[in-house]
């Protein structure tokens, strides 16, 4: 058999070269085949809404996402690289950002994060928080359940004054005095108690106010008035006499001498401090010193002419305050001065215990 088949070489290339021939066409139809093997179906969910994509298992996810009408933008945030190849992704999870507002320190702003929580929100503005300062809705809260965020600066002073205890008047029965009359024989005088306050500011503006220390510094004296109990006698009544009937005489004309006119005397006129065009108010007094920082209107406080009013007196609005002596002028704000209410300026913390808080009339002009 060895022998013949080396006498036939011609034969033994063409079976050779048929062999060949049905290995490419063997390899042509495995390779279209592999084709259809080597896909892959993937779950994909947008916004909790899943659907089932497949692709090459050599696609990347981002091609077989675009491929299937899924584009994605800056809205948008993917679980896996969407450079990975789909092989080695079995779920992919595409979801909005997260958007809103967020208020802090006086600036609102619009966001739009991958942040999952509030308190993921705040570390991506580097937003810190005080020992009192909040946020609504709270730290754990997941963002895709909010729209809108707050930061709240939370802040505590506390505020001393002095307080006028007004005195009493007491009435005392005098047998002595007639009925109808009355005499003070004790002069009543005010007392004084030193207070301090605790105000609690969120985001500056005041929401909370206690009394935390309150002593009689000292103590107001009673008015004592007598009051008159004696009956009155009886007065007897006037005796009326009939005038005489006296013989009517004829008058004399006599010419009369020409009036002389006194002139009436002038009136005196007022002078006082109080400027024209103002209005008399009585208003709460209070009192602060030096802070180191400059007023709200810009420039630095100065006693005995700056005060702190409420936002309805612009800057340079001029109060005059009789029992100061003083015009001060409108330079400042302040949290805890709400309308009706002023903060004087003074050098010492001392002359702020010694004013306290005090009601005095005023004179504003606006």
């Amino acid at each position: 058999m060895i022998e013949k088949a080396n006498k036939n070489p011609h034969k033994r290339k063409k079976s050779i070269l048929k062999i060949g021939m049905a290995s490419v066409i063997i390899t042509c139809v495995v390779g279209t085949a592999s084709s259809f093997v080597f896909a892959k179906e993937i779950k994909v969910t947008v916004d909790d809404k899943e659907r089932v994509l497949s692709g090459g298992m050599f696609q990347n996810v981002g091609e077989v996402l675009e491929d299937n009408g899924i584009e994605l933008d800056d809205q948008y945030t993917v679980n896996v690289d969407t450079n990975s190849v789909l092989f080695t992704v079995d779920t992919v999870e595409v979801k909005s950002k997260a958007s809103g507002e967020l208020s802090f320190d006086g600036k609102t702003i619009i966001y739009q994060t991958e942040a999952k929580t509030v308190g993921d929100l705040l570390g991506e503005y580097n937003i810190e928080l005080g020992d009192l300062d909040r946020v609504v809705p709270g730290q754990s809260t997941p963002l895709e359940d909010v729209k809108e965020v707050k930061v709240i600066r939370v802040q505590i002073d506390e505020l001393p004054s002095r307080q006028v205890i007004t005195y009493t008047t007491q009435n005392k029965d005098n047998p002595e005095m007639e009925v109808g009359k009355t005499k003070v024989v004790q002069v009543g005088v005010d007392g004084e108690s030193s207070q301090v306050e605790r105000v609690l500011y969120e985001n500056g503006v005041e929401v909370k106010r206690e009394v935390i220390y309150d002593e009689i510094v000292k103590a107001p004296i009673p008015e004592i008035v007598e009051v008159g109990t004696k009956a009155v006698a009886a007065t007897p009544a006037p005796v009326v006499e009939t005038p005489a009937v006296e013989t009517p005489v004829t008058p004399v004309p006599v010419t009369p001498a020409p009036a002389v006119q006194t002139p009436a005397a002038t009136a005196s006129t007022a002078t006082n401090s109080i400027p024209e065009g103002a209005v008399k108010m009585t208003i709460q007094c209070t009192a602060y010193t030096a802070t180191g920082n400059a007023t709200a209107s810009g420039v630095m406080p100065t006693a005995n002419h700056t005060v702190a009013a409420w936002s309805g007196l612009p800057f340079g609005t001029k109060i005059y305050i009789p029992a100061m002596g003083i015009t001060y002028t409108v330079e400042d704000r302040g949290g805890a001065v709400t309308e009706g209410i002023v903060d004087i300026y003074m050098d010492s913390y001392e002359a702020c215990i010694q004013f306290g808080r005090q009601n005095l009339e005023a004179y504003i002009v606006y």
